[in-house]
């Protein structure tokens, strides 16, 4: 289920600051692949991603798979805000 108030956020990003208000994209829309998002502007939006949902982008996670979409980027964005996940206990040893 993907997080309304990142996705919109996000989308408007992208329109207003990535397409200058000349366009429009959808979640699914293929950001990278259709040259939308180039190295420079995938940068900026990850610093905007930074500000915006006080969140940390860990190095080399602006590329590929988390930035390929509107909807990759919103689950990366509403899975670095819930922050790491708990570990699990250790098993206990046997004692043998």
């Amino acid at each position: 289920m993907r997080d309304n108030e990142v996705f919109e956020v996000v989308k408007g990003y992208v329109e207003e600051s990535v397409l200058k208000g000349q366009g429009e994209v959808e979640g699914d829309t293929p950001l990278l692949e259709w040259g939308i998002l180039d190295s420079l502007s995938v940068a900026r939006l990850g610093n905007f991603l930074e500000k915006r949902f006080e969140v940390v982008l860990p190095t080399g996670s602006a590329v590929g798979e988390r930035f390929h979409s509107l909807d990759s980027i919103c689950a990366f964005v509403t899975e670095l805000r819930a922050g790491p996940a708990e570990p699990e206990p250790a098993a206990p040893h046997d004692a043998a």
